[in-house]
């Protein structure tokens, strides 16, 4: 019979790190959502750092996320009483996907509910690695700057139009437009998770939603976040990488043409079932963790930059001329990104690494260069 190697002690640093992304205060009441393939040990020690805290927790034991909440599924009574009871809700997740997200954001908006997402896979080393003990001083930090980087101060929409290229060694040159309003990110923005906001644990990504032009191309490293893609190797995941051969989005006018082997054949069958507006540009982000693992969270690594086509109802503040009903991704993992010709990745290392005042943020942790060092996985 094989042995677990790791013990309750071994999984705590990571799962106290977790209150301090929700900043959890004494005497809150908290709610832990796990999925039936979370480790039991894992949720027992997120409840171990939760009563530390003095807090009050309840855990609700859900099934994985899938796509049954975009078919307008509803969550039995106890997922919502728990919920509209929390002050806290940290989700213990095997995949990325939301699960019941009007819930959720209703519940977060109308009863204030702060939330932390921790997307873990199924297994129990997810608590043991880096990307899992990264401070969160540090994350809020070098969001914020780059959030700032891409907005410029933008707070309403107007006639301010901002241009941002990406460029790499594998044929990728794309330039697109975009107004700075609608830059949109995943939390992190505020030294403090506030109610009514949600943080993601492994860390926060910084996009555009929508262009208002977009030419070139961008040859990609790997695929995500697709349900689709599961019929891909390798077996079981959304997340897809080596590619058999370059699949190519050529963007004219935001429009794009797929290229590519079988794999760009499936986003082909994907666009073509989404409707007239499933092959505009709807997407361009960034990841701020270095320590994010390329197999399994790519989107969260810093440096990586992600893309997407169709708008999908909800996302876009134009859906009378966006709205799609797919929105699919692809990855690049090295890169380098002007915001109006300001660096913001530099051979696929974000730029605000080397921030004076990131850094002196980072040195309460240990070596600066260390923290931004990316993880080989």
């Amino acid at each position: 019979m094989d042995v677990n190697p790791y013990r309750l002690l071994d999984l705590l640093p990571a799962a106290r790190n977790m209150m301090d992304y929700c900043q959890l205060q004494r005497g809150e009441h908290v709610a832990i959502f796990a999925d039936t393939l979370i480790p039991p040990l894992v949720v027992q020690a997120v409840l171990a750092a939760v009563e530390e805290r003095g807090c009050r927790p309840a855990i609700v034991t859900t099934q994985p996320a899938g796509l049954s909440w975009r078919q307008g599924a509803e969550p039995p009574r106890a997922y919502k009483a728990a919920m509209y009871a929390s002050d806290v809700v940290i989700q213990l997740k095997s995949v990325e996907a939301q699960t019941f997200p009007r819930v959720q954001e209703t519940a977060m908006i109308e009863h204030d509910i702060r939330m932390l997402r921790v997307p873990l896979g199924n297994s129990i080393e997810a608590l043991t690695e880096e990307w899992a003990l990264f401070p969160f001083e540090v994350m809020q930090l070098v969001t914020r700057k780059i959030y700032d980087q891409w907005t410029e101060g933008a707070t309403t929409p107007g006639d301010v139009v901002k241009t941002i290229r990406v460029q790499a060694d594998n044929g990728t040159d794309l330039t697109a437009t975009y107004d700075p309003h609608y830059v949109i990110h995943t939390g992190f923005l505020f030294p403090k998770l506030m109610p009514g906001q949600w943080n993601q644990f492994c860390g926060a990504t910084v996009g555009i939603e929508l262009f208002k032009d977009a030419n070139g191309t961008v040859v990609f490293d790997g695929l995500h976040g697709e349900e689709e893609y599961k019929l891909l190797p390798p077996a079981g995941s959304d997340v897809v990488h080596p590619l058999s051969e370059p699949v190519r989005w050529i963007f004219e006018d935001r429009h794009c043409r797929i290229e590519g082997g079988f794999e760009a054949e499936l986003i082909r069958r994907l666009v073509a079932a989404g409707g007239a507006h499933a092959d505009i540009l709807a997407e361009i982000a960034l990841g701020v963790n270095p320590k994010a693992p390329l197999n399994t969270m790519p989107t969260r690594r810093s440096g990586v930059t992600h893309y997407a086509v169709g708008s999908t109802t909800g996302r876009t503040p134009n859906p009378e001329k966006e709205s799609a009903e797919v929105h699919t991704h692809g990855h690049l993992f090295k890169c380098n990104l002007w915001v109006d010709d300001e660096p913001c990745i530099v051979d696929g290392r974000l730029a605000v690494f080397d921030d004076p005042e990131v850094r002196k943020v980072a040195a309460k942790y240990g070596d600066p260069d260390k923290l931004f060092e990316e993880a080989p996985y």
